[in-house]
């Protein structure tokens, strides 16, 4: 359970990951992009979040994915704030989205190295 738990979490992230690279690369290029695609990245993102923190209270820490979670839970902060920004009708803010993702990538990059640093 503690390896499924991760690793269905982190393909949920990623797909959510995917997801937020294809909005910020239409955003960056100033193009609209289908609403249903601004509400499946973070429904994705945060049902793979979740099970990584189900994973993390079930069965304790591991150094990469603590690292991780915190990274994504930051990376959820500043995605918050986008969104408060996308209902409100104003624009993104370049510098924010740019920490959202990187924060995002970079802690499920973590995760990762943990789900194929247990494997060994």
């Amino acid at each position: 359970m503690d390896k499924g738990l991760m690793t269905v979490g982190a393909v949920l992230v990623g797909l959510g990951a995917f997801l937020g690279l294809l909005l910020m690369g239409l955003e960056m290029g100033r193009k609209s992009f289908p609403r249903a695609l601004g509400f499946m990245h973070p429904t994705l993102a945060m049902a793979g979040l979740l099970m990584l923190v189900a994973r993390f209270f079930i069965t304790g820490g591991a150094h990469w994915l603590d690292l991780g979670l915190i990274l994504l839970v930051l990376a959820a902060v500043f995605g918050m704030v986008l969104l408060v920004r996308g209902f409100g009708g104003r624009a993104m803010v370049r510098s924010v989205t740019v920490i959202h993702g990187g924060l995002g990538l970079v802690g499920l990059g973590f995760v990762l190295y943990e789900i194929v640093h247990r494997a060994s």
